[in-house]
């Protein structure tokens, strides 16, 4: 197995897992500067990226008095999420026809409050907007430059008509494989959007988030408490539920959108500090690593050969997020509440063996990998028999292995 993603140098406008980690760093630098004394925060604005105080989508409004104030409250106070979709919003308003790289930067200023942990339904739909605008003007831009490129080698025929990936073997094109890869990706993605934009609507989301909720019902946050003569009461703990139950909302929200799937890790990752017995957080860590797979299945179908190195140490980090929860539910009296972390590892384990090819598994690796699923369906079944087709399809993967097996041992002879 690939020990760790790398995605293809040759579509640097579509790597998400990138993005995330781009988003993480600047979510970083802002807490940083949050934790500065207000000489140090003076002294250090020059180091910072012009992310902090979104001046990097500032420049593309000059001129505009809310724009420039809007950047000057950043300045003074970069966790002020509000502020910051105010800021996107008004780059937008300004002008509609924007550089791609500035679509790109309005994209990642729009996501950073949700990274930050601040999540309102405004925001997040702020950043799923930007995020499919920045997808479709990729799309044009590519279209664009290869109709130039066709209308020049043809003398300034009229190009209407032409299908794009008629293209792909001209060779006055550059890089034209990631161009196309790029633009396959992005009409499939703005595709999901639409469909997820069109299902916000019909189930609008009304949870709200802020970081600060999170951070007084961690692990750190309670300790505070604690030593401020708080302490662990029925009052407490009906807050940290209300926190997972808002949290799990919110990852569900958006862990099917390639650039808020990092920020979705983090807030698992959160949820597990509030309390280490909790199956909860596990589940979603295993429900993100899921979309990312169909995120680089999606990248393999739309052309990019690199992507399937992806898959496997993507399917790894499902497993062991799954693993790590079905060792806090027990599988010889397993409870109601027990069943998403069983049921959705067996799922894991038969999605594994429908693309095993591409997951590079050994024979007996798929083989215990299937049978671990077995013994966690046949736990959920003893629950609710509504999983037996699930239960069934595994036992067929594990007998279709098995017949295998004897067929190329009776070969041999």
């Amino acid at each position: 197995m690939a020990s760790k993603i790398q995605e293809n140098k040759n579509t640097p406008n579509i790597n998400f897992i990138a993005f995330q980690k781009q988003l993480l760093g600047i979510t970083g630098e802002i807490k940083e500067h949050n934790k500065k004394s207000p000489l140090k925060k003076m002294l250090g604005r020059n180091k910072e990226s012009n992310h902090v105080d979104g001046s990097i989508i500032g420049f593309a409004a000059e001129g505009n008095s809310e724009v420039k104030k809007l950047v000057s409250k950043l300045n003074k106070e970069p966790t002020d999420s509000t502020s910051r979709v105010q800021l996107v919003n008004a780059v937008i308003n300004h002008s509609k026809d924007h550089h791609l790289d500035t679509h790109r930067d309005l994209m990642l200023q729009a996501a950073v409050p949700i990274y930050l942990g601040d999540i309102t339904p405004v925001f997040v739909q702020v950043s799923i907007v930007t995020y499919k605008t920045y997808l479709e003007k990729l799309q044009n831009v590519h279209k664009q430059n290869m109709m130039a490129i066709k209308s020049s080698v043809l003398k300034n025929v009229n190009m209407s008509g032409i299908n794009v990936n008629d293209e792909a073997g001209d060779e006055n094109l550059k890089n034209s494989e990631g161009i196309l890869t790029e633009i396959n990706v992005g009409e499939s993605l703005v595709g999901q959007v639409d469909d997820l934009l069109k299902a916000m609507q019909n189930r609008p989301m009304s949870t709200t988030l802020s970081r600060e909720e999170l951070e007084e019902v961690t692990a750190d946050g309670k300790a505070a408490a604690s030593f401020f003569g708080g302490g662990e009461d029925e009052n407490s703990q009906q807050k940290e539920n209300v926190v997972i139950g808002k949290t799990v909302q919110v990852i569900e929200a958006i862990k099917q959108v390639p650039l808020l799937q990092g920020a979705g890790l983090e807030l698992a990752q959160a949820m597990g500090r509030i309390d280490s017995k909790l199956t909860f957080p596990l589940v979603m860590e295993g429900r993100l690593y899921m979309q990312g797979l169909k995120y680089h299945l999606l990248r393999i179908e739309s052309g990019d050969k690199l992507a399937r190195e992806n898959m496997a140490p993507t399917f790894n980090q499902a497993v062991v997020a799954y693993r790590r929860a079905i060792k806090l539910v027990s599988k010889t009296n397993p409870k109601k509440g027990d069943l998403p972390v069983l049921t959705e590892f067996a799922n894991l384990t038969q999605y594994g063996f429908v693309h095993r090819d591409l997951m590079r598994f050994t024979k007996d690796g798929v083989k215990h990998l299937m049978k671990l699923g077995k013994d966690t369906i046949d736990a959920a079944v003893t629950v609710d028999q509504s999983f037996m087709p699930l239960q069934k399809r595994v036992e067929s993967a594990i007998n279709q292995l098995e017949r295998a097996e004897e067929e190329e041992a009776y070969d041999d002879e």
